[in-house]
């Protein structure tokens, strides 16, 4: 396999894995995950359910919540007087700070509901619940109540992407001037020039590389024109020993991919939740904060529609603006609610600005609202597009024998210059337009260094000449093969062994001569029939045609072909 091949496939692979990784964080803060029943503690004076009855039903609701049904959520709501299980219930005119009391017939409803959508072995009889109060109302919800983790936490790898995200909100605030998109621009710049090594390191192989080209299309075209499996596997085998002699490895370029592949992935989960890099906020802070804004209204929540990605915190920053977050202290949904909202206090006024003008790039590109935000698939799209094909021009390209593999590397080239900016294209609907943005501005840097490192380290150029002078070298370094080796092997009917063996190697490159000498004479022909050239009268045209009704029906083979043909045959009857 060709480094540039490899290479491609690398570079493929990375951009897969970090654009899966975009779509696993939007699905990852979901709210339709399961739903943990806690410890019920009731009091047998004031509950009218059992602690056991209450387990049932807790883990009734449970059990449907994975469900397009959000138990959680109405029986919340229902605790605040609001029936989200009728018709036509229209949560944006319900205002979140103004709780009713606890409506017990919506409590039922939803209780009734559940029970419907639970399996047989999960339903529990209505009775049960009918006579339902208020502290069993309470006993349900604080069973499934979540205790938000504000430590850190995360490890030494989670230190050291948050001692990078303190670099990132330095040049955010103070180069920037609190402008988000201008502070990862940057901050890619920087990147690019601290892997500046590894694309040094692999213009140094792609030049090593490039010096062997000579004696490796000598290899390659001692078995032009024949494409059978044995002859390639005879050309792969020995152009890897040639590399070998040469001690040179064409995967060793692939060294430095390897190595800035999980740089960029960290790189990626950085800028897509600053809340937590950047702001130094805890590790769950993002997804308890996603909770409360997608909680709907009547349930304490801010009933917001998180565009896209809702699991990076750039879509929850971008959002919520100048809302006010006051409701989290006595969310239903958390048991410290309260000391979420201290921890958020702290950094409320100091989030990023995702504009760029009056257009908000934490937003994600959506054909719902045609606005400019479209523009950023379409640009990512031509980017990458015209970047892959500068790039081929600025690296080695892989050594073919014409014909069919020029054929088949063109192909690959072109569905690579077509597929990879149409994923990057198809992703950048799912992320916020801002990352859409990195990843345009992160390619041309790219661009720009590996321009300036092959201006500095220019691949070398080969003459006609070197490479004729590289063949006659390959020629006269031909592997001697010991004859005991050879006692009892058939060799092969296309010649193209006949170099290995002794007997046979002087009439083998005599054959090799006779046949470029043969195709240079029809060059020349070629040329003298050229429109400058003289052209052939009417007699010499027939005295071509009588000679060549004269020569032998094997026009292919001269005597010194047939005559190594011959012998190759007496060897195999030996």
């Amino acid at each position: 396999m060709k480094t540039r091949n490899l290479a491609r496939r690398l570079s493929t692979l990375a951009v897969v894995i970090l654009l899966v990784m975009a779509t696993l964080v939007g699905c990852g803060s979901s709210k339709k995950v399961t739903l943990t029943v806690g410890n019920i503690n009731a009091d047998a004076s004031v509950n009218s359910i059992s602690v056991d009855n209450l387990s049932k039903i807790a883990n009734m609701l449970a059990s449907v919540y994975a469900t397009d049904f959000d138990t959680q959520e109405m029986l919340v709501a229902a605790s605040r007087g609001y029936d989200m299980t009728v018709d036509g219930f229209d949560d944006s005119k319900i205002d979140p700070n103004v709780s009713n009391g606890i409506n017990f017939d919506a409590v039922k409803n939803v209780l009734n509901k559940a029970n419907d959508k639970a399996s047989a072995e999960n339903k529990v009889d209505p009775a049960i619940y009918e006579n339902i109060n208020e502290v069993d109302v309470n006993t349900l919800i604080g069973a499934f109540k979540t205790t938000v983790d504000l430590t850190s936490g995360g490890g030494m790898f989670d230190g050291i992407l948050k001692a990078i995200g303190v670099v990132l909100k330095w040049l955010t605030n103070t180069l920037c001037f609190g402008n988000y998109i201008a502070g990862i621009c940057l901050f890619a710049v920087i990147i690019e020039i601290l892997m500046l090594p590894f694309a040094i390191k692999q213009q140094k192989n792609s030049i090593r590389q490039a010096k062997l080209r000579p004696k490796e299309m000598a290899i390659r075209n001692k078995y032009k024109g024949r494409t059978d499996q044995v002859t390639m596997q005879k050309m792969q085998q020995e152009i890897q020993e040639f590399y070998q002699r040469e001690n040179f490895s064409p995967y060793s370029g692939c060294l430095p991919l390897l190595i800035q592949l999980p740089i960029i992935m960290a790189l990626y989960n950085i800028v897509m939740d600053p809340l937590h890099y950047v702001l130094g906020q805890a590790s769950g802070i993002s997804s308890a904060l996603a909770t409360y804004c997608t909680t709907a209204r009547a349930a304490g929540g801010m009933g917001m529609t998180l565009s896209g990605n809702s699991g990076s915190s750039i879509a929850i920053l971008s959002q919520i603006g100048d809302v006010s977050l006051e409701g989290l202290k006595d969310f239903s949904f958390f048991s410290n609610g309260g000391a979420v909202f201290d921890s958020l206090g702290s950094i409320l006024n100091n989030i990023p600005n995702f504009n760029i003008g009056p257009f908000n790039f934490g937003l994600t590109p959506s054909f719902e609202s045609f606005d400019i935000l479209l523009l950023v698939p379409v640009l990512t799209f031509v980017t990458y597009f015209l970047t892959s094909k500068i790039n081929r021009k600025l690296m080695v390209q892989p050594a073919t024998n014409g014909g069919a593999e020029d054929k088949q590397v063109a192909c690959s080239n072109t569905m690579m210059d077509v597929t990879m900016p149409l994923m990057s294209t198809f992703f950048t609907f799912m992320v916020p337009a801002l990352i859409g943005v990195y990843w345009m501005f992160r390619s041309l840097v790219s661009l720009a260094k590996q321009f300036v490192v092959s201006r500095l380290m220019p691949l070398p150029t080969f003459t006609e000449e070197d490479y004729k002078a590289a063949a006659r070298e390959m020629a006269g370094k031909s592997r001697p093969v010991k004859k005991s080796n050879n006692v009892g092997k058939v060799r092969s009917l296309h010649h193209i062994d006949d170099e290995d063996f002794d007997d046979t190697r002087d009439r083998a490159l005599a054959r090799k001569a006779a046949i470029e000498e043969r195709e240079r004479e029809e060059q020349a022909k070629k040329a003298e029939k050229t429109p400058f050239g003289l052209a052939p009268m009417k007699e010499d045209r027939k005295k071509d045609k009588k000679a060549k009704k004269t020569e032998p029906e094997n026009t292919d083979e001269t005597p010194e072909i047939q005559e190594a043909s011959d012998d190759n045959q007496n060897y195999n009857q030996e």
